[in-house]
């Protein structure tokens, strides 16, 4: 699903864990009485959307508590924050590994791009302060969970509060708020699609942010663009979390969770080795020791990583990932700039040329050039949504067009053209605009209903058809799940 609603601001390695085993279960719940006092009655494996935050009503988070859940014992959390104020989203996608490894999911409602920085630590105060009294959480081991700006939100609240042992940024590293005192005694895991407009940032964030600082830290990159990663990416955040709690407090090591995992990243080097694909054994390698040092005993792995770090192959393609990364900063501000200076038979011609080069280029390119398109994506989206603010329908009409030449095949660059077509009374161009967004995966129902600039439209049985295919669309997923 495409997010973009967010500000610009803002390897794939499945780890598999066995789901007979309580190895991963057993470091989680612990006994105790005295933090779960004021412990509410809450269901249990299912998503609960909202609940209320007792001292603001304006305040509430969606919540899933682990089938195992028993309020007389204490869990660890992972605290979410979604670009866009969606709770339910993350919580959603990831409740499956909350139940294989005993955590609870809380995600904010509340925090959400546009938020200045005070706002958005007051939301997660209140979030964190509710939470606790109400549910059987493991202060010791609570983590913050974010994508895109709510990754930037998350950082931020992790590097400024002493009691969050660890964060997950998807999609976008740099802290929503600078500190010049930064705390170091926690984890930072970033994960981001290869085709994802803030890879850069992201991969340097890792690599040259954190490089002179004691903070664990790793990487992982996924297939994807910008977006929240599938729940086989993040289940490599959970194993994070757990070998960060072990490291932590050596009581909670399970020497049987460590080997059952160790020998997944094992095999995958031994594969590339075999099929002499240096820069990947190398990238391997660095993972494998960020994710299980001080666990077990990595002497094979440092073996293998220490002669690469001077390997001619692994040099070579460290300075060809520079070169790319500045040529592509470089693409970005040119385009920037095209936004103003540039007529729409130019974009199309350019495009055009971009996706001919994406067809037929190496892979380094065309990764570039899709992480280019997904940044002009979001740009032009961008300035569409502003102009509209501003009631400058023509320069709209012009972005909105550069919108659909960039990212044909995106719902929302659809519904905005919808919205144009609407304001221009073009009843018939803007239902057919309309069932392209939908038929491209458009399902804010509630949205199009009470959006005024279709009221010319509403009562007609095209409208009501379209809303049709929502609703069925919308039931048919649910009877999948």
């Amino acid at each position: 699903m495409k997010l973009h609603s967010i500000l610009i601001l803002s390897l794939f390695t499945s780890i598999l864990f066995s789901c007979s085993s309580d190895s991963g279960k057993s470091v989680n719940a612990i006994d105790t009485t005295a933090t779960v006092v004021g412990a509410e009655s809450f269901a249990k494996g299912v998503v609960i959307e909202k609940v209320q935050n007792l001292t603001d009503a304006s305040q509430s988070y969606a919540v899933y508590l682990p089938a195992s859940y028993a309020a007389e014992k204490t869990y660890p959390v992972i605290y979410a924050f979604d670009a866009n104020g969606a709770g339910k989203l993350p919580i959603s996608m990831y409740k499956s590994l909350a139940d294989q490894y005993g955590y609870i999911l809380i995600g904010s409602n509340n925090s959400k791009n546009g938020t200045s920085w005070e706002q958005s630590q007051t939301i997660a105060n209140k979030l964190f302060s509710d939470s606790q009294q109400r549910l059987s959480i493991n202060t010791a081991r609570m983590y913050v969970l974010g994508f895109s700006g709510g990754a930037r939100v998350a950082n931020a609240l992790c590097i400024t509060n002493g009691s969050i042992a660890g964060v997950i940024c998807c999609g976008a590293a740099s802290p929503a708020a600078n500190n010049k005192d930064p705390r170091s005694n926690y984890t930072f895991l970033g994960i981001c699609g290869n085709k994802d407009f803030n890879y850069i940032e992201m991969r340097k964030y890792d690599m040259i942010e954190l490089a002179g600082r004691p903070v664990k830290h790793a990487f992982i990159e996924f297939d994807g663009k910008h977006e929240w990663p599938k729940e086989e990416v993040m289940k490599d955040a959970f194993l994070w979390c757990e070998f960060g709690a072990m490291r932590k407090d050596p009581s909670l090591k399970n020497a049987a969770f460590i080997n059952e995992n160790i020998l997944v990243y094992s095999t995958k080097i031994k594969e590339a080795q075999k099929n002499n694909k240096t820069f990947e054994v190398y990238n391997l390698t660095r993972r494998t020791i960020n994710f299980f040092d001080g666990l077990t005993d990595l002497k094979e792995y440092y073996e293998i990583y220490n002669p690469l770090k001077s390997n001619q192959e692994v040099d070579k393609q460290l300075k060809k990932e520079g070169a790319i990364w500045k040529q592509e900063e470089e693409m970005k501000g040119f385009y920037s700039e095209a936004f103003q200076s540039k007529n729409i038979d130019w974009w199309k011609q350019d495009i055009a040329s971009m996706n001919k080069k994406i067809k037929s280029g190496n892979t380094d390119d065309v990764l570039m050039y899709k992480r280019t398109l997904d940044y002009l994506s979001l740009v032009a989206y961008m300035q569409t949504t502003r102009a509209l603010q501003q009631r400058n329908l023509p320069a709209a009409k012009m972005f909105c067009q550069i919108y659909l030449t960039v990212d044909p095949t995106n719902s929302e660059s659809q519904y905005l053209n919808a919205s144009l077509l609407a304001m221009e009374r073009k009843d018939k161009e803007t239902i057919l605009a309309l069932e392209d967004a939908v038929e491209n995966g458009f399902k804010d129902i509630a949205r199009l209903e009470n959006d005024t600039v279709f009221m010319n439209i509403k009562t007609g049985d095209a409208f009501k058809m379209i809303l049709k295919k929502i609703n069925e669309s919308e039931m048919s997923a649910s009877a999948l799940k």
